[in-house]
């Protein structure tokens, strides 16, 4: 029940994005088709799982593969648009892209297989967030001098509402671990976090895409007010 409600909802926060996108220019459109992507795919992940499909056992774990690769797919592209608003490319937005999809692997790998492992996984995972937490908040934003001001200010929302978002779902995920939530607690707040990071990030996108200015999603496509990989890796 829970699984088809959340459905319900990404397919209809999809099908309001795509009137939406309607609507914006087309030279603003390139950071929104990843976003409505993460969306669409979401809603497909968990439909799949309403209707039972791609659950399996490994070490007495009940791994739910459409929603670990809908993860997956959709912390890479998250981190990716928030990255390139700033204009951030080569070595530094590879780690950027890179740091959500291993840890989500990690704490994955750490459930399976528990033990030491696993509270080594969940340590990494919360390293991890506090590492690419500090190098967005350091290196990174202080390469974005040349930015545009509106533009600046609007990676900086973005970088903060991902980092907290985030951070609160690696609070939850540590906590639903030492089974402090009964299951349907836990799976309420799962899959309230999984829309909440989502579908509330698609509309603080579209919300602002006023000051997106002539960023675009392939670092091949700088505009000149991007950084360059050796300022940004100092």
């Amino acid at each position: 029940m829970i699984d088809a409600g959340s459905t319900a909802v990404y397919a209809v926060a999809l099908g309001l994005l795509l009137v939406w996108l309607r609507r914006v220019p087309v030279d603003r459109r390139t950071l929104c088709y990843p976003i409505v992507l993460v969306v669409g795919i979401s809603a497909v992940a968990l439909g799949l799982v309403t209707a039972g499909v791609g659950t399996v056992t490994i070490n007495g774990y009940e791994m739910v593969l459409p929603t670990f690769l809908s993860d997956l797919i959709s912390y890479a592209l998250l981190y990716l648009v928030m990255a390139r608003i700033g204009g951030v490319g080569g070595r530094p937005l590879a780690l950027i892209v890179a740091t959500p999809v291993v840890q989500r692997i990690a704490f994955e790998l750490g459930v399976i297989f528990g033990g030491l492992f696993g509270i080594a996984a969940l340590g990494f995972v919360v390293v991890g967030h506090a590492a690419i937490a500090a190098y967005l908040l350091g290196p990174v934003w202080r390469s974005l001098e040349s930015v545009p001001e509106q533009r600046r200010l609007l990676h900086w929302k973005a970088r903060n509402l991902v980092l907290f978002l985030i951070g609160m779902l690696i609070v939850y995920a540590v906590l639903s671990v030492g089974n402090i939530f009964d299951s349907v607690t836990s799976a309420v707040i799962s899959r309230y976090m999984g829309i909440l990071i989502r579908v509330g990030f698609a509309g603080f996108l579209f919300a602002n895409l006023d000051a997106v200015g002539a960023a675009s999603l392939r670092p091949s496509q700088r505009d000149p007010a991007a950084p360059s990989d050796a300022t940004t890796a100092d």
